[in-house]
């Protein structure tokens, strides 16, 4: 005796196609979720980059170059921002320059609570630290 397969009905076959895309939703909302913070946080590592072109270039971190990059960083979402340790005096030809950036930033992370998922927040420390030489 040969077993032949049974075919699945409309409705089940619906039914597991229904499953599949709410399973395939749910997993597309967690790895965006998860790289949401990873793209802002390039993104902050960028303008420190930029910045120290422009450093490189002037000698030094000019005040209004300072509240440029503090805005832009803001815009990142980064914020209690400190640039103590920066170079913000005119050095010579060759000299090192710093750029150092700390702040916090505010992770989004999936959280997930009695078969629930909800976004929760978590305050992370976040250090830049850029050393060029000056190029004036």
């Amino acid at each position: 005796m040969i077993k032949t397969k049974r075919k699945g009905s409309v409705m089940e076959n619906m039914i597991v196609m229904l499953l599949n895309m709410i399973l395939l939703c749910a997993f597309l909302v967690i790895i965006f979720g998860a790289f949401s913070g990873v793209s802002d946080k390039w993104q902050m590592r960028q303008v420190a980059r930029e910045y120290s072109l422009i450093m490189e270039t002037e000698g030094y971190l000019k005040p209004a170059d300072q509240a440029s990059l503090i805005r832009e960083l803001q815009s990142c979402g980064l914020y209690d921002i400190s640039l103590s340790g920066t170079t913000t005096r005119e050095v010579n030809y060759g000299d090192k320059i710093y750029l150092r950036i700390s702040g916090k930033y505010d992770d989004r992370i999936l959280a997930f609570a009695g078969g629930l998922s909800k976004y929760a927040t978590r305050t992370s420390n976040l250090t830049i630290n850029r050393q060029t030489t000056a190029k004036q």
